[in-house]
C-alpha cells in the first residue's frame, strides 16, 4: 500500500469551511423547511366530489343528529372564542404587569390557536346550516355580515 494512500493529505485536510460550518447540512435542513412551508399554502385535492346530500346518505346520517352536531360545533366555537379572549387579555396583564415581552408573545400565539379553532369549528357550523360542502372563507364571511342563517336559497 503506497503511503500516499495512508496519508491522505489534501487541501480539505488544513482548508474546509464548507465542512466547518456545515453546508450539507444547512442546505439539506433549509429544503425541508422550506417543503413544508410550501405544503401549508398549496391546498389538498379533495378525496371525492360530492354534495352534501350525498354525504349525508354515505354517512348514514339523520337530520337530528345534523343538527346536533351543529350545536356541539357552535358551543366549541363559543368556548375556543372566550379562551381565546381570555388568553388575549392575559398577553396584556403579562406584557404590562410582568414586563414580559416573551410571555406576550407566547400568549398571543396560544391567542392565534384559540381563534383558529373557533373559526374551523363555526366554519363547520356555516356548512352544515347552509347544507354546502366546499365553502370557501369569502361565502362564511358574508353569511356573517349579512347575517344570513339557514340554507340559503
Amino acid at each position: 500500500m503506497p503511503v500516499r494512500d495512508v496519508f491522505k493529505i489534501s487541501r480539505k485536510t488544513f482548508f474546509n469551511p464548507t465542512g466547518w460550518l456545515g453546508y450539507e447540512l444547512i442546505k439539506s435542513q433549509f429544503r425541508a423547511t422550506w417543503g413544508i412551508i410550501k405544503g401549508l399554502f398549496i391546498p389538498e385535492k379533495p378525496a371525492r366530489e360530492e354534495t352534501f346530500e350525498q354525504a349525508l346518505v354515505r354517512l348514514n346520517l339523520t337530520e337530528d343528529a345534523i343538527q346536533e352536531t351543529a350545536k356541539t360545533y357552535q358551543l366549541y366555537a363559543l368556548i375556543f372564542l372566550v379562551l381565546g379572549a381570555c388568553s388575549f387579555s392575559y398577553s396584556f396583564y403579562l406584557l404590562f404587569y410582568h414586563g414580559s415581552f416573551a410571555g406576550w408573545l407566547l400568549a398571543l400565539s396560544v391567542t392565534a390557536l384559540l381563534l383558529t379553532q373557533a373559526l374551523r369549528f363555526d366554519f363547520w357550523r356555516f356548512q352544515i346550516k347552509h347544507r354546502k360542502l366546499g365553502c370557501t372563507l369569502q361565502e362564511w364571511w358574508h353569511g356573517k355580515v349579512n347575517n344570513q342563517e339557514g340554507p340559503s336559497a
